[in-house]
């Protein structure tokens, strides 16, 4: 039997929180088995929960998932929105750093999104990649990045440079830490955008 999960940061939940633990929990289980392979019988066990405490805190495992879904997706979000009133090269550097950062800080948290974003595509009105093409048109309409293709796709490809390398994680192609090739990130995502 497995023991009860050692990471007590919350998602949603104030760290050491039963909610938190449970929250952990799902993304260990959720990343290692799939969200359809994983029981509330189990996501309790290695939460040291309660199902009753479960659905206390969440109607049902979807429910959960799709909670612990919004969290990164807002979090993305906001992070590129933040970035939107800087010049573009410090934008791009600013919004690279931080997604890099963010991975490395809470790599559960970070492949549970890669994993699944494609499970929740209209999880809200807004979203990293519109965010991202709203400063790629802005920067368009300035005449700092060529109008050659729609703000959405370049935004995707550039979303993609560090998107991409983190998925290689996810599949154990690439170990270590995003914020290593930073560098790297700022010129290729430049290059896409520029170049494009």
């Amino acid at each position: 039997m497995r023991e009860i999960i050692s990471d007590e940061r919350g998602v949603t939940a104030a760290p050491g929180t039963a909610k938190a633990r449970i929250e952990r929990a799902a993304l260990t289980l959720f990343i290692e088995k799939s969200i359809e392979g994983v029981s509330t019988k189990s996501l309790a066990a290695l939460a040291g929960v309660s199902e009753g405490l479960l659905y206390r805190h969440f109607k049902s495992k979807d429910d959960l998932a799709r909670t612990l879904m919004l969290a990164i997706h807002t979090r993305l979000t906001d992070l590129v929105r933040k970035h939107a009133d800087q010049s573009l090269d410090a934008a791009v550097s600013d919004i690279v750093r931080d997604y890099a950062a963010l991975a490395d800080e809470d790599w559960a948290l970070f492949a549970y999104h890669l994993l699944y974003m494609h499970r929740f595509p209209n999880l809200t009105d807004d979203s990293p990649l519109k965010a991202a093409a709203d400063l790629v048109a802005f920067n368009q309409g300035a005449g700092r990045l060529p109008n050659s293709l729609p703000p959405e796709i370049l935004a995707s490809m550039a979303l993609g440079v560090v998107l991409q390398t983190a998925q290689s994680k996810v599949a154990g192609v690439l170990a270590g830490p995003l914020s290593d090739y930073i560098p790297n990130f700022e010129r290729a995502v430049m290059a896409v955008l520029e170049d494009a």
